[in-house]
Protein backbone atom coordinates (compact mmCIF):
# COMPACT_ATOMS: atom_id res chain seq x y z
CA UNK A 1 0.00 0.00 0.00
CA UNK A 2 2.81 2.26 0.67
CA UNK A 3 3.92 1.36 -2.73
CA UNK A 4 0.51 2.18 -4.08
CA UNK A 5 0.48 5.46 -2.23
CA UNK A 6 3.89 6.27 -3.56
CA UNK A 7 2.80 5.24 -7.04
CA UNK A 8 -0.39 7.26 -6.72
CA UNK A 9 1.57 10.23 -5.35
CA UNK A 10 4.05 9.83 -8.21
CA UNK A 11 1.23 9.74 -10.76
CA UNK A 12 -0.37 12.79 -9.20
CA UNK A 13 2.99 14.53 -9.32
CA UNK A 14 3.44 13.42 -12.93
CA UNK A 15 -0.05 14.72 -13.80
CA UNK A 16 0.78 17.96 -12.04
CA UNK A 17 4.07 18.21 -13.91
CA UNK A 18 2.37 17.35 -17.20
CA UNK A 19 -0.12 20.17 -16.55
CA UNK A 20 2.72 22.58 -15.80
CA UNK A 21 4.53 21.33 -18.90
CA UNK A 22 1.44 21.88 -21.05
CA UNK A 23 0.99 25.39 -19.62
CA UNK A 24 4.68 26.14 -20.22
CA UNK A 25 4.41 24.77 -23.76
CA UNK A 26 1.28 26.92 -24.46
CA UNK A 27 3.00 29.93 -22.94
CA UNK A 28 6.05 29.25 -25.12
CA UNK A 29 3.80 28.94 -28.18
CA UNK A 30 2.09 32.21 -27.25
CA UNK A 31 5.46 33.90 -26.81
CA UNK A 32 6.65 32.41 -30.12
CA UNK A 33 3.52 33.84 -31.81
CA UNK A 34 4.15 37.23 -30.25
CA UNK A 35 7.81 37.07 -31.27
CA UNK A 36 6.86 36.12 -34.83
CA UNK A 37 4.34 38.98 -34.94
CA UNK A 38 6.92 41.38 -33.55
CA UNK A 39 9.52 40.19 -36.07
CA UNK A 40 7.01 40.58 -38.90
CA UNK A 41 6.14 44.04 -37.62
CA UNK A 42 9.83 44.88 -37.30
CA UNK A 43 10.52 43.63 -40.82
CA UNK A 44 7.54 45.60 -42.10
CA UNK A 45 8.73 48.68 -40.21
CA UNK A 46 12.25 48.20 -41.58
CA UNK A 47 10.88 47.84 -45.10
CA UNK A 48 8.68 50.90 -44.64
CA UNK A 49 11.64 52.81 -43.22
CA UNK A 50 13.74 51.82 -46.24
CA UNK A 51 10.95 52.93 -48.60
CA UNK A 52 10.50 56.24 -46.79
CA UNK A 53 14.26 56.80 -46.72
CA UNK A 54 14.41 56.20 -50.47
CA UNK A 55 11.47 58.57 -51.07
CA UNK A 56 13.09 61.19 -48.86
CA UNK A 57 16.30 60.94 -50.89
CA UNK A 58 14.35 61.33 -54.13
CA UNK A 59 12.48 64.35 -52.73
CA UNK A 60 15.75 65.93 -51.61
CA UNK A 61 17.21 65.41 -55.09
CA UNK A 62 14.09 66.92 -56.67
CA UNK A 63 14.30 69.87 -54.28
CA UNK A 64 17.95 70.43 -55.19
CA UNK A 65 17.02 70.29 -58.88
CA UNK A 66 14.25 72.82 -58.33
CA UNK A 67 16.60 75.12 -56.45
CA UNK A 68 19.09 74.94 -59.31
CA UNK A 69 16.34 75.59 -61.86
CA UNK A 70 15.12 78.60 -59.86
CA UNK A 71 18.68 79.89 -59.63
CA UNK A 72 19.17 79.47 -63.39
CA UNK A 73 15.82 81.06 -64.24
CA UNK A 74 16.56 83.97 -61.91
CA UNK A 75 19.89 84.53 -63.64
CA UNK A 76 18.27 84.25 -67.08
CA UNK A 77 15.54 86.70 -66.04
CA UNK A 78 18.11 89.15 -64.72
CA UNK A 79 20.16 88.80 -67.91
CA UNK A 80 17.04 89.31 -70.03
CA UNK A 81 16.05 92.37 -67.98
CA UNK A 82 19.54 93.81 -68.40
CA UNK A 83 19.40 93.16 -72.15
CA UNK A 84 15.94 94.77 -72.39
CA UNK A 85 17.20 97.77 -70.45
CA UNK A 86 20.17 98.13 -72.81
CA UNK A 87 17.83 97.78 -75.81
CA UNK A 88 15.52 100.43 -74.38
CA UNK A 89 18.40 102.83 -73.81
CA UNK A 90 19.63 102.26 -77.38
CA UNK A 91 16.10 102.79 -78.68
CA UNK A 92 15.73 105.99 -76.66
CA UNK A 93 19.09 107.42 -77.67
CA UNK A 94 18.05 108.82 -81.09
CA UNK A 95 14.83 110.22 -79.62
CA UNK A 96 16.68 111.90 -76.78
CA UNK A 97 19.25 113.31 -79.21
CA UNK A 98 16.42 114.62 -81.39
CA UNK A 99 14.52 116.19 -78.51
CA UNK A 100 17.54 117.41 -76.49
CA UNK A 101 20.40 117.97 -78.96
CA UNK A 102 22.27 120.44 -76.75
CA UNK A 103 22.40 118.05 -73.80
CA UNK A 104 23.67 115.01 -75.71
CA UNK A 105 27.22 116.02 -76.64
CA UNK A 106 29.72 113.33 -75.60
CA UNK A 107 27.47 111.66 -73.06
CA UNK A 108 27.08 107.96 -72.59
CA UNK A 109 23.60 106.82 -73.73
CA UNK A 110 22.84 105.25 -70.34
CA UNK A 111 23.87 108.41 -68.49
CA UNK A 112 21.85 110.50 -70.92
CA UNK A 113 18.78 108.30 -70.47
CA UNK A 114 19.10 108.44 -66.67
CA UNK A 115 19.34 112.23 -66.73
CA UNK A 116 16.56 112.85 -69.22
CA UNK A 117 14.22 110.00 -68.26
CA UNK A 118 14.38 109.92 -64.45
CA UNK A 119 10.78 108.89 -63.90
CA UNK A 120 10.91 105.72 -65.97
CA UNK A 121 8.07 104.30 -68.01
CA UNK A 122 5.69 107.28 -67.66
CA UNK A 123 8.32 109.55 -69.19
CA UNK A 124 9.09 106.98 -71.89
CA UNK A 125 5.39 106.90 -72.74
CA UNK A 126 5.25 110.73 -72.90
CA UNK A 127 8.41 110.81 -75.02
CA UNK A 128 6.94 108.18 -77.34
CA UNK A 129 3.74 110.18 -77.66
CA UNK A 130 5.77 113.31 -78.33
CA UNK A 131 7.86 111.60 -81.02
CA UNK A 132 4.70 110.11 -82.58
CA UNK A 133 3.09 113.57 -82.59
CA UNK A 134 6.18 115.21 -84.13
CA UNK A 135 6.34 112.46 -86.76
CA UNK A 136 2.64 112.77 -87.61
CA UNK A 137 2.91 116.56 -87.85
CA UNK A 138 5.90 116.23 -90.14
CA UNK A 139 4.15 113.68 -92.38
CA UNK A 140 0.96 115.75 -92.60
CA UNK A 141 2.98 118.90 -93.38
CA UNK A 142 4.72 117.07 -96.24
CA UNK A 143 1.35 115.84 -97.57
CA UNK A 144 -0.09 119.39 -97.23
CA UNK A 145 2.74 120.76 -99.41
CA UNK A 146 1.68 118.43 -102.23
CA UNK A 147 -2.07 118.77 -101.62
CA UNK A 148 -2.64 122.22 -100.11
CA UNK A 149 -6.43 121.89 -100.08
CA UNK A 150 -6.48 118.57 -98.22
CA UNK A 151 -9.12 118.45 -95.49
CA UNK A 152 -7.10 117.60 -92.32
CA UNK A 153 -10.32 117.40 -90.28
CA UNK A 154 -11.27 114.34 -92.32
CA UNK A 155 -7.84 112.87 -91.59
CA UNK A 156 -8.57 113.18 -87.85
CA UNK A 157 -11.60 110.91 -88.29
CA UNK A 158 -9.43 108.03 -89.49
CA UNK A 159 -9.93 105.75 -92.47
CA UNK A 160 -12.94 106.21 -94.72
CA UNK A 161 -15.95 104.11 -93.79
CA UNK A 162 -15.66 101.67 -96.72
CA UNK A 163 -11.95 100.92 -96.12
CA UNK A 164 -11.51 97.26 -95.22
CA UNK A 165 -8.77 95.81 -93.05
CA UNK A 166 -6.99 94.38 -96.13
CA UNK A 167 -6.97 97.85 -97.68
CA UNK A 168 -5.55 99.32 -94.46
CA UNK A 169 -2.77 96.74 -94.39
CA UNK A 170 -1.96 97.40 -98.08
CA UNK A 171 -1.89 101.17 -97.53
CA UNK A 172 0.29 100.81 -94.44
CA UNK A 173 2.67 98.66 -96.48
CA UNK A 174 2.79 101.31 -99.22
CA UNK A 175 3.49 104.20 -96.85
CA UNK A 176 6.02 102.37 -94.66
CA UNK A 177 9.10 103.05 -96.87
CA UNK A 178 8.44 106.79 -97.33
CA UNK A 179 7.53 107.06 -93.63
CA UNK A 180 10.86 105.50 -92.69
CA UNK A 181 12.63 107.98 -94.97
CA UNK A 182 10.93 110.93 -93.25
Amino acid sequence: MVEQAEAFGGRARIAELELLLREAWESAQDLRGKLDAWLATSELAAAEKATLTKELGEKEMALCSLKEEIKLRTKNTQDAAKTRCEELVKALEPTLKLLFPSRCDGKDPVQLALELVPEGSAVVRRLSESVANISACHALAVVKTYYPRINLTAVEEGYVADCFEEDMERLLGEVAPPAAAL
